[in-house]
């Protein structure tokens, strides 16, 4: 199969587009955290109990685990682009000689 197809082209522009923002998020994920925290403020919020700390390390987990899993599939979707659009060609025609063969079986 030729790789310049316009399919195989989408889906590396979309692996790729997926890879940035998962790079994006997991900066993100790093810069909250590393945030530094004044001290006479997190005594402040601790009084109404909200641990600042806590919720920016939480929240910089959930966002390096959602990058990570977004740079994984836009990699994969970058790198397997030609076997992607071979795989689901074989798929089609599968089900469509499938839905040929259903056809021919009920008209006889």
């Amino acid at each position: 199969m030729n790789s310049n197809t316009a399919s195989v082209l989408w889906l590396e522009l979309l692996g790729g587009l997926l890879v940035v923002l998962g790079a994006l998020l997991a900066w993100l994920a790093f810069t909250l955290a590393n945030q530094t925290i004044d001290p006479s403020l997190e005594k402040n919020l601790l009084r109404i109990r909200l641990d600042l700390p806590g919720f920016l390390d939480g929240l910089a987990r959930h966002l390096a685990t959602a990058g990570a899993w977004m740079a994984g599939v836009g990699g994969l979707l970058f790198f397997g682009a030609a076997h992607l659009v071979r795989l689901f060609r074989l798929v089609l025609g599968l089900a469509a000689l499938f839905a040929l063969g259903v056809w021919v079986w009920l008209a006889f």
